[in-house]
């Protein structure tokens, strides 16, 4: 079985998750830049996971604007980010390496800031190598298009010109996202923890994508 291209998530798969403090220090400086203290860990997580519905419903409660809010902790976020990267805290997998002899055409669907997602990709000097790039954007929108919805990544398709793809990430959304999407997907097991999902194949490493394309 071949693709004529391949779509890629990124946190997991291109590059090393975020670490948690610093998601978790993005999120506890949004509260405070709207002066709420001592935020719940509750809080602290639907912010992080872009719980839409609680994120709306903490704006209400303190007639706080949802699309403000949203916008300030976006751009925490993303500042977070970059210092992480910057600072070498985060990095590529050596394997991704191999994607440039990949003979096909390539794409990344993230559900990371999209800003965030083009930083990295010109930071590493990798963002030639991709035709098709979607990031999520942090609104109360956007959120509600997260994985396993498969907007951005009907986007990109549409953009490389082809349903003939596979869709590679490390997650059961994922999965789930290119079932949805009506692609095969690629599950990247980098470990012992892998998510409990049927993904129509796993891989250990990014140079296996070779033999499917």
């Amino acid at each position: 079985m071949t693709y004529a291209a391949v779509v890629l998530d990124n946190d997991g798969v291109l590059t090393e998750l975020p670490n948690r403090e610093t998601m978790w220090r993005a999120a506890e400086r949004t509260f405070q830049r709207f002066d709420l203290s001592a935020p719940s860990g509750e809080q602290v997580r639907a912010l992080v996971a872009g719980n839409v519905e609680a994120i709306r419903s903490l704006c209400q409660e303190h007639r706080i604007d949802a699309s403000t809010f949203c916008y300030e902790a976006a751009a925490a976020a993303v500042r977070e980010q970059k210092r992480e990267l910057r600072d070498g805290l985060r990095t590529l997998y050596d394997d991704t390496s191999t994607l440039w002899n990949l003979d096909a055409p390539l794409g990344l669907v993230s559900d990371n800031q999209h800003e965030t997602i083009r930083f990295i990709l010109r930071f590493f000097g990798i963002e030639e190598r991709f035709d098709a790039v979607y990031g999520n954007p942090y609104t109360p929108e956007g959120l509600h298009r997260m994985k396993p919805d498969p907007h951005y990544l009907d986007e990109a398709l549409d953009d490389l010109g082809t349903r003939d793809a596979l869709y590679v990430g490390d997650s059961a959304v994922d999965v789930e996202a290119a079932a949805n999407a009506g692609v095969d997907s690629a599950l990247v097991v980098r470990d012992d923890d892998a998510p409990d999902c049927e993904p129509t194949h796993r891989i250990e490493s990014l140079g296996e994508l070779s033999a499917l394309v």
